[in-house]
């Protein structure tokens, strides 16, 4: 373990919304940093574009986007916390990280905190309890790695203090020797790992998506403009980025990336896709289930590394550097 983290901590200020260490420097989240490898989105163009074809005022729109974004971020959250709280409370978690938490307010439990925390295994017949038995593809893979030796962590914390990147991990399974990450996304559409879209039926009111998929030629931007401008690269990335960051700060080497796709069970139209209704929002069946698909995330270790550098050359190196020499 990198010995700078005994004394360099992290911080998260709720009402800055912000991330800061013992020195005074402010973070920037992994996922802000990666969605600026992606082509911009030209918001104005788009709401002018469809304002036209839809005969809807821009505000109008611009409303619906942020609805349907609004709707999908809180569904996500829910399925999240509720997962993760189900890690925290079995395997204690909560109780070994509160005298860490109680040192000041706003104080980040993170990977380097892993040698002073005493976490028992998750009990896996008291985590199905937990969350109800409704994700028995997850309990299948957590078992697998507590099994194994593997303790389980839920949403900890890790940070870079030498590219002041800092992110939060959904699962982390963790032994002596080698670690996994492993992450929950919530997204409508799945993952795709290449660039387009569904085709749109626009002969109704509301358009409905279809199960025509479009191919796109787009790149993310360099230096990973060889992946393609999809949720499949910047998921991979993300989980990368987890890995590449827990392995500079405790020297273990990365074993795997897993995703898991928890599908809500949303009414279909007839192409098969979720159906909107006339607000535009998609509609959720209340009867229906969850599905759970697991894939296998590949690590690409060179590319993050050539994101943090390229980083860190931005943020420029002087601004970091006359800090931490006062820490080395």
């Amino acid at each position: 373990m990198d010995k700078r983290y005994e004394t360099i901590k992290l911080f998260f200020e709720e009402e800055a919304h912000k991330y800061t260490d013992t020195l005074g420097n402010t973070y920037t989240s992994c996922t802000t940093l990666l969605h600026g490898y992606a082509p911009e989105f030209d918001k104005a163009y788009w709401l002018r574009k469809k304002a036209k074809e839809t005969g809807l005022s821009e505000a109008d729109i611009a409303k619906n986007w942020k609805d349907i974004t609004d709707e999908s971020c809180a569904r996500g959250t829910k399925t999240h916390n509720y997962l993760e709280d189900g890690v925290k409370e079995v395997s204690k978690f909560k109780k070994a990280v509160q005298y860490l938490t109680d040192i000041k307010s706003g104080r980040m439990v993170t990977v380097a905190d892993i040698p002073y925390l005493n976490v028992k295994p998750l009990d896996i017949p008291k985590f199905i309890e937990a969350t109800e038995n409704r994700y028995p593809e997850i309990y299948n893979v957590f078992k697998y790695y507590t099994d194994n030796g593997y303790k389980i962590f839920g949403e900890i914390g890790v940070y870079l203090i030498d590219y002041l990147i800092s992110g939060t991990i959904d699962v982390l399974c963790i032994r002596d020797d080698q670690f996994v990450i492993l992450d929950y996304k919530t997204n409508k559409d799945g993952l795709k790992f290449e660039s387009g879209y569904y085709r749109r039926d626009k002969s109704q009111k509301p358009w409905q998506l279809t199960n025509d998929w479009v191919s796109k030629k787009e790149t993310l931007k360099a230096p990973v403009s060889h992946l393609p401008n999809c949720n499949g690269s910047i998921y991979s990335l993300q989980l990368s980025m987890y890995a590449t960051m827990v392995n500079l700060v405790t020297g273990l080497p990365c074993a795997g990336l897993g995703l898991c796709h928890i599908g809500t069970p949303f009414i279909k139209n007839e192409y098969g896709m979720p159906k909107r209704n006339i607000k535009g929002m998609y509609i959720i069946d209340e009867k229906g289930s969850e599905t759970v698909k697991w894939y296998p995330i590949k690590f690409y270790h060179n590319e993050c590394m050539k994101i943090l550098n390229d980083h860190k050359l931005n943020i420029g190196a002087a601004n970091i550097n006359k800090q931490f020499k006062l820490a080395m």
